[in-house]
């Protein structure tokens, strides 16, 4: 078994017009793990952990105005130990998620 630590995530640039998005984390089996109004070109600290055998998906959405949150990604998080980090892309959006596996 191994585990996994979210630990920091990185709005490099923002969706929204007023300049600030809303992201989520989610994380396969365990839903929403992080959420909130975040700046571009900012650091948040995600302070997340989980168990997990051989691969978990970890996916980031924004919220908006609409009813369903607009999906910007998913990964998966193999079991390899390490220090490591996911990038997400879309629509000019950019996040970068630094994580742990031990």
């Amino acid at each position: 078994m191994a585990k996994l630590y979210l630990e920091k995530l990185k709005c490099v640039t923002t969706e929204g017009w007023s300049g600030s998005d809303e992201p989520r984390l989610v994380v396969q089996d365990r839903g929403t793990v992080w959420n909130g109004t975040v700046l571009g070109d900012r650091m948040y600290t995600v302070k997340y952990d989980c168990d997990f055998t051989g691969k978990i998906a970890v996916s980031l959405g924004e919220d908006d105005d609409r009813v369903e949150t607009d999906t910007l990604g998913k990964h998966w998080i193999t079991d390899t130990p390490g220090e490591r980090s996911l990038r997400f892309q879309a629509d000019g959006v950019e996040y970068k998620l630094l994580y742990a596996v031990e």
